[in-house]
């Protein structure tokens, strides 16, 4: 019997044949493959606490690091859409994107977060703003949610 290896399922294979292989390198940053989808899951499982639902749309504004590589894993397992922003755009082009897709959730890198926070009045759909690195005032913090949560979703 053949069944299709989705990008889930790979995740889920690699996970189980190579957990202690090197999943990946992002700065100082090493994690395995047990590592890399236990944090997958954490955010899969935080995002469904924050009440994203199948079907939602979570906006993505970072270039190719970690977080970004964990969402597309955590937010289509858990049936809802990824909506991934070139970072290159400016924060006008941010605002029609976000807004046209239906974002409930926007995660964005350091280097973009004064960007976003200037069009955040014009976001009215938006209910979560989330700092992928870096802090900002009245943002969320990714690593603090991934950290705190559980790695069991529905």
């Amino acid at each position: 019997m053949e069944t299709p290896l989705t990008p889930l399922e790979f995740a889920r294979r690699a996970g189980k044949l190579y957990p202690e292989r090197s999943a990946l390198k992002d700065g100082e940053m090493k994690l395995t493959y047990r590592q890399f989808f236990e944090r997958c899951n954490r955010w899969s499982c935080a995002l469904q606490q924050l009440g994203i639902r199948q079907g939602d749309r979570v906006a993505y504004i970072a270039p190719n690091t970690h977080a970004q590589l964990e969402s597309f894993y955590s937010i289509p397992q858990i049936g809802a859409i990824l909506v991934p922003i070139n970072y290159r755009l400016s924060s006008e082009e941010f605002a029609y994107i976000i807004n046209h897709s239906g974002a409930l959730m926007v995660c964005v890198h350091s280097d973009y977060l004064d960007a976003v926070e200037s069009i955040r009045v014009e976001l009215p759909n938006v209910k979560y703003l989330i700092a992928l690195e870096g802090e900002k005032e009245g943002w969320l913090n990714y690593e603090d949610i991934i950290a705190e949560s559980c790695d069991r979703f529905i």
